[in-house]
């Protein structure tokens, strides 16, 4: 679920992003490919970490590596990924959090930088800084949360946006939809609103034995 929680949120804002008419017809194949891709390469991952490590993995994998050099750039690499990938992640949301707070600035995100919009240029700038300035704020008080904190995201934000929503939206804005679609749909949504609370529940009950 963490993974269509991350996945999905990107489609739009980035198939947005894109301007050439012939990369936007190509754009669901890649992302059909790249999710494929990644799907299984955590599959494969999951089984590797926990054949090696067993009941013992840490919350934080790389917690988990024997002492060494090599644990130490396997360390480095990762801190030097999640730092380079962190714009990419939190783009969707600030996008939405940005053009709440100046629906009238920019009809479009990434315009071009003049005269008139420098002033609309900094002052994102200083919300988005702000914004990323609370996040860590809240990640240095949940560290020893970590596995809490995301467990609960993944179960009342990714499950709704991977389960929830998107069939509840298909029956409404395809009108023409056949009843057994309707009908899978409606299942599907239930199933994944079951799964939300149980999941919530489930976290919430034992937050005290997680970390």
């Amino acid at each position: 679920f963490f993974v269509f929680e991350g996945s999905i949120t990107l489609v739009v804002p980035l198939q947005e992003a894109v301007y050439k008419k012939e990369d936007r017809e190509r754009f669901p194949m890649v992302n059909q490919n790249v999710t494929i891709s990644i799907v299984v390469f955590y599959m494969f991952f999951a089984l590797v970490v926990w054949a090696t490590f067993g009941d013992s993995v840490e919350t934080a994998l790389t917690a988990s590596l024997p002492r060494g050099n090599f644990s130490t750039s396997v360390q480095f690499a990762y801190s030097i990924a999640v730092i380079l990938t962190y714009p990419l992640q939190a783009f969707p949301a600030l996008e939405v959090v940005l053009k709440n707070f100046s629906k009238n600035d920019t009809k479009k995100s990434g315009a071009a930088v003049n005269d008139k919009s420098l002033g609309i240029w900094y002052r994102r700038n200083f919300q988005t800084t702000l914004l990323n300035i609370g996040l860590g704020i809240i990640a240095v008080i949940a560290i020893d949360y970590l596995g809490n904190v995301v467990s609960l995201l993944g179960s009342l934000v990714g499950m709704p946006i991977a389960l929830v929503y998107p069939p509840i939206m298909h029956n409404i804005l395809v009108k023409n939809s056949s009843s057994t679609t309707k009908c899978m749909n409606y299942i599907v949504s239930t199933v994944g609103l079951i799964a939300t609370v149980a999941a919530s529940y489930a976290t919430i009950a034992n937050w005290d034995e997680g970390g």
